[in-house]
Order: structure tokens, then sequence, then C-alpha cells
């Protein structure tokens, strides 16, 4: 097997984060090379998962208040605050170089960066499939904290993995930009994220910088892909599709893929296992809307709250109980 090409970006304009990995999956064939990129945003932005809608998941006016771009990816996952603090792996490989099953796709490709975290001295594990997180599990529960976000699938001819590992994360941001349902919905999630998404800041008893993480897991991805990376370079034809992937990108049409009311979201994925969850019921004269933090399908935390108002200390009985069951177990 020929060596991978490494494009190391370094901290480089927001939008080319996004565009070159783009750009080099959809423009492979056999003969391209296997590619990882490495690259940090220099400015702030916002980025929608492909199945997402816009409208449902982000406010456009916080959005826009702070200054936030926003572009859809064509891969999975969630809506995501990124920036500078931040360091992006991107996998770009023929499909027909990597296995058929997309969990050993995620195994192969993420076995660099678990191993990067682990030589950094952090508990780190590969997760359903996808997830990667430190700390410690108990059982079946979800016990580690998230520290990257990470998406993949079938771009052209590619199969495409990208990550990233969080130095530091502006909650504050994140929690803003969301279409909460309710105050009850985005308070309850912007404390559930503060408890399950860590940084490696937060986490090492050290200083470390970005370079030194890359330096790491460029040694690690070349030890688990029994390949050497050889610092390589962009084709002008990339180079090409690079502009024109940009703008689509970002682009409004692009955007707005997938529009479909754009009524504020009704459940968020936090980390493995925990969501926040909103639903609604009417209880007589009372229309109860009801806002839960959800681990394993199990009601950790409830509030409910009504039109007309009332005081419902039924919401401490839902606790421990599984989701689905709610309505039952407040009658």
């Amino acid at each position: 097997m020929p060596p991978i090409r490494l494009l190391s970006l370094g901290a480089t304009y927001w939008l080319n984060t996004q565009a070159v990995y783009h750009a080099l999956a959809e423009t492979m064939t056999a003969d391209s090379p296997d590619t990882i990129i490495f690259a940090q945003p220099l400015e702030p932005y916002l980025c929608i998962g492909y199945h997402q809608e816009l409208d449902s998941v982000l406010d456009r006016k916080a959005c826009a208040r702070m200054s936030l771009p926003i572009v859809r990816r064509r891969v999975g996952g969630g809506a995501t605050y990124l920036d500078v603090n931040q360091l992006f792996y991107q996998c770009i490989f023929h499909h027909t170089r990597l296995p058929a099953i997309i969990t050993e796709v995620y195994a192969r490709l993420l076995a660099a960066p678990v191993a990067t975290l682990k030589k950094l001295g952090l508990n780190a594990e590969l997760r359903d499939e996808n997830e990667i997180e430190v700390g410690s599990d108990s059982g079946s529960r979800p016990d580690g904290k998230r520290i990257a976000g990470i998406g993949g699938g079938r771009i052209g001819e590619s199969a495409v993995v990208v990550g990233n590992i969080l130095f530091d994360f502006d909650y504050n941001v994140m929690t803003q930009a969301w279409r909460a349902p309710s105050d009850s919905f985005r308070r309850l999630a912007s404390h559930a994220l503060r408890q399950r998404v860590t940084t490696l800041w937060s986490e090492l008893s050290r200083p470390v910088s970005p370079e030194e993480v890359q330096r790491m897991m460029i040694e690690e991805f070349a030890r688990a892909l029994k390949r050497p990376l050889e610092p390589g370079n962009l084709t002008s034809t990339e180079e090409e599709k690079i502009k024109e992937v940009g703008k689509r990108l970002k682009s409004y049409t692009w955007l707005a893929m997938h529009q479909n009311g754009g009524k504020p979201m009704k459940s968020l994925k936090i980390s493995r296992g925990v969501f926040i969850r909103a639903e609604e019921l009417t209880v007589g004269e009372y229309h109860l809307r009801a806002t839960f933090r959800v681990r394993d399908d199990v009601i950790e935390h409830a509030v409910l709250e009504s039109e007309p108002a009332r005081d419902w200390g039924e919401a401490a009985k839902l606790r421990g109980v599984k989701v689905k069951e709610w309505q039952e177990a407040l009658n």
C-alpha cells in the first residue's frame, strides 16, 4: 500500500476546514491518494449534520447576533460549535482500501485518536461504534465523558471519517445557538452539556498544544494503519473543487435542505446515552409541557410546566421511569 498523503493546514480559514475534505472526497477515484487532514478553524462557526433541519436545531437570529456562520456537512451527526481550540482530523480513503463494514471502518480510523489520548494519560475508549470518551464506565451506564465529535459516511467513491479533539469548548455559545422549544429544555441541555462533554485542557494536569497532539496522532495513524504518512500537496483540480464546494456548503439552498416546518427540536443528543427530550400532553384543563433529561431511556430529571400554570409536584416521581412510560406514571 502506498503512503497516506498528509495535509497539515494548521489554523486556517474556517470554511476550508469543511471544504477541503469534501472536495477531496468528491473528486476521489481509485487512483487518488488516501489522505489525512489536520486543521483548526481560525474563525468560529457552526456545522450541522447532513440529515438535520437547520431551523429546528439552530436559532439563526441568535447565530447572526454572535456572528457565527453556518454550514451543512455531507456526513451525519448533530449540530456543533467549532473554533480554533479544536484540532480536526479528517480521513478520506478510497472505499476499496477500507473494510466494507462501517463499524470496522470506525475501529480502524479512530484507533489513532484513542491511542493518542491514552498516551497523554487519559483513560480513553471507543464506545458505541464512533464515540470517543475519557473516564470510566460503571456497568452499562455511560459514565465516561465525551471529548471528541465524530462523523462518517460514504461520499462518492470515498469513505470519510472526521473528528475533532476538544482542547477547550465554549459551552455558552453552543447553548445560545440551539433552537430550544423552551427555557427548561435549554437549561437542562446546558447543564448536561457541561457534565457530559469535557476538554483536553480540563482533563490534563499539564499544558499540551494542538501541535504536540497532532505529532502524536500522526505517529499513531501510521502505527494503526501500518502505512506511513507523508506530507503532500493539493492538486490544481482539488484546489478548484475546494472553491466550488465551499460556496455550496454555506449556500442557503444547501442549508435549507430537509425543511419541514422548522419547529424547534424535540430531542437533543448530548453524549452517548444522554438526551434532552420535550413532550406535550393534555391533562384535563391543562396543556402540559414536559422536559426530560434521559439516560439510557430512563428519566433522570423532569420539569413539568403547564397552561394554565400550577405546581406540578408529580415531576419528582418521574425520576427512574422509562421515558416511553412517563404519561402512565403521571396518572
